[in-house]
């Protein structure tokens, strides 16, 4: 790899895309991240999903003319161009597809969240990932909030007995349940409670999910989705010396956050999220979805 990293983006359907471009390539941006640009991009979209196809030609305008980046027809021909690759795609059901010539490249991959819209697919990029030996990365920029990013450093919280995570969860019938944007509040959840979840309920209406995790020490985790009244990102976590709440802070973008971990993640190859806890986060919202449904309590290892 070269100094500055050349970096491609596939999915064009999503605000991420100029944000982090700008980031990246804009020496004179406030939040700046060295190291890496964007180059080349491939600029698909889902046309049966109204987020995705209406969206697509305002971005790919913006990147191309602001920033130069060159466009290319392929996932193949844009792995061919660059040192690594982020998978920008909103739709989930893209991922896979997406993912599998970038991993068969040995190219370090970002995939934007969620992983997949399904467990059983991220299972499979996972699957595709390990057995190539090619680094993934997965993740919610919410993980990285400054305000959240504190709690989680703080020595005097003791261990964490309990959370109570919220974040607005819309819903789409593309990507069920948590997988379309209920995953921001799952991975606050996991930011503090870490993996080890074993089984869950979730309770959920027009205005609403509620989920329920239990962790096999006895802690206990829960999930706000909200799709009624006032919508924020935060979490009350329950310390063994103290309790902190944090919500959503504007001080510092947090694509500035997010970038901070992709850009070295993409030279050392080492993901700051272990690929299994990845992973249980989709497991987490397909049993949630599975609950939901069945109006019942679903043990995670049901869907892996």
């Amino acid at each position: 790899m070269t100094d500055e990293l050349r970096v491609g983006i596939i999915g064009f359907d999503t605000s991420h895309v100029p944000a982090f471009t700008k980031v990246l390539n804009d020496p004179q941006d406030q939040w700046h991240v060295p190291g890496a640009r964007v180059t080349h991009g491939y600029a698909s979209f889902s046309p049966d999903l109204q987020a995705s196809c209406s969206r697509v030609e305002g971005f790919r305008k913006d990147v191309t003319e602001k920033y130069g980046v060159t466009l290319v027809d392929s996932v193949e021909a844009l792995v061919a161009e660059v040192d690594a690759v982020l998978l920008e795609s909103v739709d989930g059901r893209r991922h896979l597809a997406e993912a599998r010539p970038v991993i068969a490249a040995h190219k370090p991959l970002f995939i934007d969240k969620p992983l997949a819209a399904s467990y059983a697919e991220a299972a499979e990029i996972m699957r595709l990932a390990a057995e190539a030996g090619s680094p993934v990365f997965s993740s919610s920029s919410l993980r990285y909030d400054a305000n959240i990013a504190a709690i989680k450093c703080d020595a005097e919280l003791g261990k964490v007995l309990a959370c109570d995570a919220f974040s607005p969860a819309h819903l789409d019938p593309t990507n069920p349940g948590l997988f379309w944007y209920g995953v921001h509040g799952v991975e606050i959840l996991y930011t503090f409670m870490g993996p080890g979840c074993s089984k869950l309920a979730c309770h959920t209406n027009d205005a609403y999910d509620l989920v329920f995790g239990e962790w096999p020490d006895g802690r206990i985790g829960t999930l706000r989705g909200l799709r009624a009244g006032a919508g924020n990102y935060g979490a009350t976590v329950f310390g063994e010396k103290k309790v902190r709440q944090a919500t959503y802070s504007s001080a510092i973008p947090i694509y500035h956050q997010l970038l901070k971990e992709i850009v070295p993640f993409f030279r050392a190859g080492v993901p700051p999220v272990p690929p299994e806890e990845t992973l249980e986060i989709m497991a987490f919202m397909q049993a949630a979805l599975l609950s939901a449904n069945e109006r019942r309590e679903v043990a995670l290892s049901e869907v892996r």
